[in-house]
């Protein structure tokens, strides 16, 4: 029977932790190319509240403030990959209706998203500026202990990445992979780790823990619902847990449409500001939903 010394079996897993990167690596590159359509029209509903624990699930303590909104988003192919546009409009409570938020994504490596804010009380636009060198970004979406950091498309060399282990979660066959920032990217980010629960099938996150600045829980998030649209795997309910300020948000996707077809113009600030302009395009966009 061979015999392994504690020495032999340490550089066993020190040359196998190259690979074990190269493969975390491979999957999270096969997440971020996973088909989630050219385009899509949602309505959402968006939940927030301070929680406390009763019999082991977490309850909200107050009533949840809740928000509809409607979204509307596109890609746009370009070399190496895809930018993406999207708009989100809140249409409830009817004093917020036409609160909206725009946001791009690039392809390009080092390239930030650019968002914007718009208030419709003010009847003006921010620009929501990204992380700089030991200023990560603040601020959240639409109020719900979503950031907007959240809200970005990753890039995959922003992050080293390791393969933890094959997990079952939920039933589903998983990958759990850490994901850290590069030391450049980790100077802007909220946070100095992830650890993911990939369904090897499906492709998507089904839990996500992230980890603050000095490696404490941040928030915990969870995927549920999960349905098959169009050939398309989507999650219709996250649960995004807070456990630094004790809330959390439930987003629940409503209705879905994939593939419609979405004006360039339309993925502008004038869709913002311009209410006219505005409503005569979505009308006809949400008629698509499910």
């Amino acid at each position: 029977m061979p015999r392994f010394t504690i020495a032999a079996l340490l550089a066993c897993w020190v040359l196998a932790q190259p690979l074990y990167a190269e493969e975390a690596r491979a999957i999270m590159q096969r997440v971020l190319d996973r088909d989630n359509g050219a385009s899509e029209v949602s309505r959402t509903k968006l939940a927030t509240c301070r929680y406390v624990k009763k019999s082991q699930r977490l309850v909200c303590a107050e009533d949840p403030r809740v928000k509809v909104f409607e979204s509307v988003r596109k890609d746009f192919p370009v070399a190496g990959g895809k930018d993406s546009k999207s708009v989100m409009l809140i249409r409830e409570p009817a004093g917020e209706q036409g609160i909206g938020f725009l946001q791009y994504d690039y392809e390009a490596q080092g390239r930030d998203s650019d968002q914007w804010m718009y208030l419709a009380a003010l009847g003006k636009v921010k620009r929501i500026v990204s992380g700089s060198d030991d200023e990560p970004q603040t601020g959240s979406f639409f109020g719900s202990e979503i950031g907007y950091e959240d809200m970005e498309a990753r890039h995959l060399d922003d992050y080293t990445y390791k393969l933890l282990k094959t997990d079952t979660y939920r039933k589903r066959p998983c990958w759990v992979i850490e994901a850290k920032p590069t030391p450049e990217h980790a100077r802007k980010s909220n946070y100095s780790r992830s650890i993911q629960w990939i369904d090897q099938e499906r492709l998507l996150s089904l839990k996500i823990l992230l980890y603050d600045r000095k490696g404490q829980p941040a928030k915990r998030i969870i995927s549920t619902s999960v349905e098959q649209i169009g050939g398309i795997w989507i999650a219709r309910r996250m649960h995004v847990n807070n456990v630094q300020t004790r809330r959390r948000t439930t987003m629940a996707l409503e209705s879905v449409a994939l593939n419609v077809k979405v004006a360039d113009e339309f993925l502008t600030q004038r869709t913002l500001t311009d209410s006219a302009f505005r409503e005569s395009i979505l009308q006809g966009l949400v008629h698509t939903l499910d």
